[in-house]
């Protein structure tokens, strides 16, 4: 990919993007080519503070290129959100020695990060982590299994989470270090993004690849970046609610049917209506969601998770409508509208599921009625506590 489409506020595209995303597609894979030139166009580094060689953007500034990414590629945007989550944590938590080495590198897409924190009875529930760390020889051995993890088959580091004797923990494991890597199959949604399995056993890990003290790994870490995940992927829902809008429109209105342009017709305009009003109330979501992240409110966990449920119920209204609009021509295997709807499909599962979100929400309701002694009920205590530990 080569030149640069436009300037987006702060940010740039390359020309070739929407051809690329075609063959990545195609091929089930994001080639190392791909990232290579996302990573010259800034993208890899958006968030990383100037001092480190990032675009030091706010989260205010850089949804804008999330949305943007995947409205041509939903499996490169998840590139940008992994990569983009382990900058955050090496940012915030790690040591400045860390952060010193690591964010200069992950900026310039010298090294790709991935985040390995799901297995295979481990998703929502943090809590059954099987993933160990224990302490020998003045190192760390980190045995378990991580399961799905995005672009880990390009990955050159991953940001690993288990338990050791303080506790939830997490380290940055490179690949190759006793990490056997091996391709998951490939999925419906976001096919493309090199999802992973990988197997550590006895893998060592110097201490000063730690991120966050012992015990602190989970949930506080894992949370706070599953936070800028969801942000991020609530920003690519709306990119392809807002492509599928696209296709729907222009189809509507090259179309003759009768006479007459489809869009002409009540029924079609009123399925792009819906589409349109659920795209933008969601993308004022993910902003003001954003804003609440960058200032660093309490709520920020709340807001990310409020703007992910409503991003992916806006992608797959307007994936649904567009599909009714486009007919037969828009349900073929290569038509572009089959890889935002498999996209949309795939942000109900990922960063929280939908249930799980609609669950947190609804206590967050419950708990806002109770007005100020909701930390008098144990019991609510007791909910709040398990809220947070479902977070993945």
């Amino acid at each position: 990919m080569t030149g640069a489409s436009r300037d987006r506020s702060h940010h740039r595209l390359p020309d070739d993007l929407p051809a690329a995303a075609d063959t990545w597609e195609r091929a089930g894979a994001v080639d190392r080519a791909g990232v290579r030139a996302v990573a010259a166009h800034g993208l890899l580094g958006l968030t990383v503070p100037a001092g480190y060689g990032g675009g030091g953007l706010s989260l205010r500034e850089s949804v804008e290129a999330h949305r943007e990414v995947a409205g041509h590629s939903p499996s490169l945007q998840s590139l940008l959100v992994v990569h983009g989550m382990v900058c955050h944590a090496v940012r915030r938590w790690g040591r400045p020695e860390l952060r010193e080495d690591l964010l200069p590198r992950l900026a310039r897409g010298e090294l790709l990060g991935a985040f390995a924190l799901t297995e295979q009875e481990a998703g929502s529930d943090l809590r059954a982590l099987r993933t160990r760390l224990r302490e020998q020889d003045g190192q760390f051995l980190v045995t378990g299994r991580k399961r799905w993890v995005s672009f880990g088959q390009l990955a050159d580091v991953l940001l690993v989470f288990g338990v050791g004797a303080g506790g939830g923990t997490s380290v940055l494991v490179p690949v190759g270090a006793g990490a056997r890597v091996r391709p998951e199959q490939v999925t419906t949604g976001l096919r493309a993004s090199r999802l992973a399995d990988v197997v550590f056993h006895d893998t060592p890990v110097p201490p000063s690849a730690m991120v966050g003290r012992p015990g602190f790994g989970v949930p506080h870490v894992a949370t706070d970046c599953l936070t800028v995940g969801r942000l991020f992927v609530a920003a690519a829902a709306v990119g392809v609610a807002e492509a599928a809008i696209g296709l729907a429109a222009a189809h509507a209105a090259a179309r003759v049917v009768g006479g007459k342009p489809l869009g002409c017709r009540q029924l079609v305009r009123a399925l792009l209506a819906e589409a349109s009003v659920a795209a933008e109330a969601a993308w004022h979501t993910v902003c003001s969601a954003a804003d609440t992240l960058d200032r660093a409110e309490p709520a920020a966990a709340l807001a990310a998770s409020r703007a992910k449920f409503g991003a992916a119920q806006a992608a797959s209204l307007a994936t649904a409508h567009a599909s009714r609009v486009l007919g037969a021509g828009g349900l073929t295997e290569e038509h572009r509208l089959t890889r935002l709807d498999q996209a949309a499909r795939t942000y109900q599962v990922i960063e929280g599921p939908t249930e799980v979100l609609k669950d947190l929400i609804g206590a967050a309701v419950v708990n806002q009625a109770r007005g100020a002694a909701p930390h008098a009920d144990g019991a609510v205590r007791a909910q709040e506590e398990d809220d947070r530990a479902r977070t993945a």
